[in-house]
């Protein structure tokens, strides 16, 4: 335990900020690679002869395949060195977005897309995984709010610079180009930088005999049904379940261009102050998660997930079912749009790891982030863009972001009751960013 305790140490500031910007961007790897997609998509339109809908299947092909694939990435990282699976799968498999650029068909293109998109799945539960173990329960809300807001700010400075390929036919082919080339360094920066408060621990690597593989997979149904008999953790997957906020900036620049009537680059802009209000809202809301835990340990995280939703609804409205004439409206909407949406994760992850033992918290993200949340991101992409053709994107986006996502905040209320319960057990039972080795207790606030 002595790397955990060196990690966690108030006076290795640096160390961990080394570690934390690995992390940020291992994280922003996938938001990089949709962001191409989403920027660039008229151009892709244009050339590949495609409609709105096809920019739905896109989305909804990479967090499916995401949602498949998280989970294994998870398992491995169990076995191996995490940075190692880190730099494989957040790094090294760029070189599939590369690919992805010199698709000649639609087809090909997404099956290529949905390779990449594989690999870029796993980076998320293993970057939580390793912040949760860097950082006590008091200082994960600000740690979540300073790798969002850096994944926010990565997304939101890649953007308008993919935007500017926007001059070029084959300018979407460049965007998938320069992600891939940037990935591949970002692995080699991992496998040689970052430090893993678990790297101590023995990983086996001798090929598994058929009694361990039996072994495991009943070690996975024990984790699954631990996990699942958190209430908490049950309720969080509902509630991400009917979330259809992060559609909005999958969409917002083909939205500008084809309902507003704006160019291809200067509807690429907008994500700039999106990925810009995005990163304040991780990091200014990250530090009043803290602030609103510490104060009101039993219901703060809640009525703040509960407070975002039902504004970022609000907000959604004026963004998208109101014509302005000036776009500098535009940028302020998304901009407040992007604060609001920061909210989510700086809430949504502490309250995960609040609730979820330690041995547990990478299969919860595995679980939450690369399964449900791709799931429910991939089937919202592919209605959007279907309502999209049949009723335009005003009116598909009108249904999805704001009235669901109005919805989903009053009805996140039903998380105050067990999060006040399963958290006191878990605060009670591992009161520090928690023993890396299993620990299992009799109960987890399970029915």
């Amino acid at each position: 335990m002595t790397q955990l305790a060196d990690l966690t140490a108030p006076g290795n500031r640096l160390r961990r900020g080394k570690n934390l910007a690995l992390l940020t961007g291992s994280s922003a790897m996938d938001n990089a690679e949709a962001n191409v997609t989403s920027v660039l998509f008229p151009l892709m339109r244009e050339a590949l002869g495609l409609s709105n809908s096809a920019l739905g299947t896109i989305v909804a092909v990479g967090k499916g395949v995401g949602m498949v694939a998280g989970v294994p990435w998870m398992f491995l990282a169990t076995r191996y060195p995490r940075k190692t699976v880190l730099a494989i799968c957040a790094g090294f498999w760029g070189v599939w977005s590369i690919a992805a650029g010199t698709a000649n068909s639609f087809g090909q293109f997404v099956v290529l897309y949905g390779i990449a998109a594989a690999g870029f799945a796993g980076a998320g539960p293993i970057a939580l995984a390793i912040l949760g173990d860097i950082y006590d329960d008091h200082h994960r809300g600000r740690a979540t709010g300073a790798l969002y807001g850096g994944v926010a700010l990565v997304t939101g400075i890649s953007g308008p610079v993919f935007g500017l390929l926007s001059g070029s036919a084959n300018g979407w082919r460049y965007g998938f180009y320069l992600s891939g080339a940037i990935t591949l360094v970002l692995g080699m920066l991992i496998l040689r930088c970052l430090d893993d408060p678990a790297a101590h621990a023995r990983h086996d690597a001798e090929v598994p005999t058929l009694a361990q593989i039996e072994d495991r997979a009943r070690s996975l149904r024990g984790s699954l049904r631990e996990l699942f008999a958190i209430r908490t953790f049950r309720y969080i997957l509902v509630q991400r379940v009917f979330s259809g906020q992060n559609v909005i900036m999958s969409f917002a620049a083909t939205f500008m261009v084809a309902e507003r009537g704006l160019g291809t680059a200067t509807a690429a802009a907008i994500a700039l102050p999106f990925a810009l209000g995005y990163m304040a809202g991780t990091f200014g809301g990250g530090r009043l998660n803290d602030l609103w835990h510490r104060a009101r340990p039993r219901t703060g995280r809640v009525a703040m997930l509960q407070v975002s939703q039902l504004a970022f609804a609000a907000v959604a409205f004026l963004a998208t079912q109101i014509v302005w004439q000036q776009t500098a409206i535009y940028v302020a909407l998304f901009t407040v749009l992007g604060f609001l949406q920061g909210q989510v994760p700086v809430t949504n992850r502490p309250l995960i790891m609040a609730v979820v033992p330690p041995h547990l918290r990478g299969l919860a993200f595995a679980v939450s982030v690369s399964t449900v949340e791709a799931l429910a991101y991939a089937g919202y992409a592919l209605l959007v863009g279907r309502l999209g053709d049949a009723i335009g994107l005003q009116g598909a986006l009108l249904l999805v972001t704001v009235l669901l996502t109005t919805v989903n905040g009053i009805c996140s209320a039903a998380l105050y009751r067990p999060y006040a319960r399963d958290s006191a057990v878990i605060a009670a039972r591992w009161p520090g960013p928690g023993p890396l080795a299993p620990v299992r207790p009799a109960s987890t606030g399970a029915e």
